[in-house]
């Protein structure tokens, strides 16, 4: 068969173009690392500006030592039902902590940041949100990012800026309810567990899910993720409202 090629024409159907690789091993012990968790799914200090609902690539500065009754969610695309019962299902903040006392991790990072993926401008998230935010890691000497994302935009939000942080030299992991978008959008490492958008670190007041999500996604990191792009899905199912 002879095919025919046109020089200027495009297919109207839709190829998705995977970004390039970006990679940055681990070279830490988990008990020596410092780690920092980030968000697209509309978390923020009750005390700030809501996120715009409609479409926002601003992000929201969170102390690492914030009371988790001082959080809260704005976000217009999934149900957030699970996050107002209990933050930790989409930023466990708790967990985290829990993890550092037992000596799990080293440290976490003086600051989180949360932003409201859904909808945002992609280019102002790949050139201005994601390289600010891993900047920003980048100098409290993270070593290990985590994040989550809600609808999926988010998951392609939360991706983008993940992979600005991997480039930076942080080794990065998306904990996915939606990891086929993650994947396209070329996250670097992606753990998934069986769990509804909203809940992506666990079901809600279940913190024994929420710390083996956390504990399983970082030796993923440390002992089993050896090349850019691998997906691990994990053995923890919760299904909402069911």
């Amino acid at each position: 068969m002879k095919l025919t090629v046109v020089e200027g024409m495009q297919s109207e159907i839709f190829v998705p173009i995977t970004p390039i690789p970006v990679w940055s091993e681990l070279k830490k012990p988990l008990n020596e690392c410092r780690v920092a968790f980030i968000t697209a799914g509309g978390i923020h200090q009750k005390t700030q500006t809501p996120y715009d609902t409609s479409g926002d690539y601003t992000y929201r500065v969170i102390p690492s030592d914030i009371p988790t009754s001082e959080l809260m969610v704005t976000h217009g695309g999934f149900d957030n039902s699970d996050i107002n019962k209990d933050v930790n299902a989409m930023f466990p903040l708790d967990r985290l902590r829990e993890l550092v006392a037992e000596g799990f991790i080293g440290s976490l990072a003086d600051e989180m940041y949360g932003f409201m993926g859904g909808g945002g401008n992609v280019d102002k998230f790949r050139t201005e949100t994601g390289p600010e935010i891993a900047a920003k890691l980048k100098a409290q000497g993270v070593d290990i990012v985590l994040c989550t994302g809600g609808c999926g935009t988010c998951h392609r939000s939360a991706t983008i800026v993940t992979r600005c942080c991997e480039a930076a030299g942080m080794s990065c992991c998306v904990i996915a309810a939606l990891p086929p978008i993650a994947k396209q959008q070329g996250a670097p490492r992606i753990t998934a567990p069986h769990v509804p958008i909203g809940s992506n670190a666990g079901e809600p007041n279940n913190p024994e899910m929420q710390t083996a999500i956390l504990k399983d996604t970082l030796n993923f990191i440390a002992h089993e993720a050896d090349h850019y792009g691998m997906c691990k899905v994990l053995p923890y199912e919760y299904r909402h409202n069911v």
